[in-house]
């Protein structure tokens, strides 16, 4: 698996704590965060590259207040620097 690849997984793992869900579907949008129904999701296209789906990820989770989580250094640092 590749760098970016597991930092998309690690993203993913991080929503799911949060009870955000994270969808990739066709879409003819870019992606990003949205509210349904008092539940967050994030629905990037899935057909975007990698660095993308964490950028888009990374920066929808820097609205939501991560001290209680245990983060990697290099995700919080990532999520840091989106």
């Amino acid at each position: 698996m590749s760098n970016i690849k597991k930092i998309v997984s690690e993203l993913t793992e991080i929503c799911d704590k949060l009870d955000i869900k994270v969808r990739f579907e066709k879409t003819s949008a870019k992606g990003g965060l949205c509210k349904v129904n008092d539940k967050y999701m994030i629905i990037i296209d899935r057909k975007a590259t990698d660095e993308y789906k964490a950028n888009v990820i990374a920066s929808s989770l820097k609205k939501f207040n991560l001290d209680t989580l245990h983060l990697k250094p290099k995700i919080r640092d990532f999520i840091d620097n989106v």
